[in-house]
């Protein structure tokens, strides 16, 4: 292990839930499966309107399944609205949240076994913009033991790419930037802001909501969760 850093933070969605691919991609993919009759163009649209609404409904305890049927729920609603979309029922959002939810039980195995390797040598925090309940998926998803801070944007009122949020991470860790490492699957909101503090950043290259002009701001991209022990090493 790479001896210079003693910190690692992490995004969480769409970096330890999905291995690098970003959640209108992995709703866009149930979406699919289900034949669900709505083009790419107004699906982005109906994921942009419900992650502007659900910060207000979603509560610190709900679960997983619970946060996706609210994600779910409001796409619907702006398809409805929009005249898009007649099938809202609540079967239709039980199968899209089931689908979405398994898809994250299918990676986690893998995300707890790089974590176990890594939590005796490292401090490790996470950075998430997420809906205040972050900690509560976390601990349902047998994570939250690893983190030594856990930093929710709702809870704090900072969002990424805002670089605020992660200056308060390294406070809550006691961390500085030269011996810091970030984590993550988003370019304009983890990479960018981290390394304009003086982290260092690797940058999980899967599927984004948009494509990264300058990466670089990235000292090593991978392709996967699976290369990040060694992506650390050579860092």
């Amino acid at each position: 292990m790479n001896e210079q850093i003693k910190t690692i933070v992490f995004d969480y969605g769409g970096t330890l839930d999905t291995d690098g691919i970003h959640w209108s991609e992995k709703f866009w993919e149930a979406y699919q499966y289900f034949n669900v009759p709505v083009l790419k163009e107004d699906f982005r649209k109906a994921f942009v309107y419900s992650e502007r609404k659900i910060p207000e409904i979603i509560k610190p305890d709900y679960s997983l399944i619970r946060t996706y049927r609210t994600q779910i729920s409001h796409q619907m609603e702006y398809f409805k609205k929009s005249g898009l979309l007649t099938d809202e029922s609540n079967d239709l959002v039980d199968r899209l949240s089931e689908y979405s939810y398994s898809s994250v039980i299918e990676v986690i195995p893998v995300t707890k076994q790089i974590l176990e390797e890594l939590k005796p040598t490292y401090k490790l925090g996470l950075v998430s913009n997420y809906y205040g309940n972050v900690k509560m998926v976390l601990t349902e998803l047998g994570l939250a033991s690893f983190f030594d801070s856990i930093t929710d944007s709702t809870a704090v009122g900072i969002r990424k790419p805002d670089k605020r949020i992660f200056q308060l991470s390294l406070e809550k860790l006691n961390a500085v930037p030269s011996e810091t490492v970030v984590v993550g699957d988003s370019y304009k909101n983890d990479i960018s802001p981290s390394k304009s503090i003086g982290c260092k950043t690797i940058w999980i290259k899967g599927k984004s909501w948009n494509e990264a002009e300058n990466i670089d701001d990235a000292d090593i991209i991978i392709n996967t969760i699976k290369e990040l022990t060694e992506a650390i090493k050579s860092i």
